[in-house]
């Protein structure tokens, strides 16, 4: 899995995590209309915010890799 996110170029990386993160809190208000146990929407939402850090933190590293070798 971690191959895969890092063959994700550096900006869609960024911007899918960045969605993930914000989209994430519209999954509380989809739990109200649907009634979902409290402990299972805590587990989606940490897998979810869990592998949206991973993109911004490959973007992050692709950025810092990329950056450092014009010094």
């Amino acid at each position: 899995m971690l191959g895969k996110i890092k063959a994700v170029p550096e900006t869609k990386s960024f911007f899918i995590g960045l969605t993930l993160i914000l989209v994430t809190p519209l999954l509380y208000l989809i739990s109200d209309i649907f009634p979902v146990l409290n402990w299972i929407m805590i587990f989606l939402v940490a897998c979810i915010l869990f592998i949206s850090g991973l993109f911004v933190l490959n973007a992050a590293d692709q950025r810092h890799s990329r950056l450092g070798k014009r010094r």
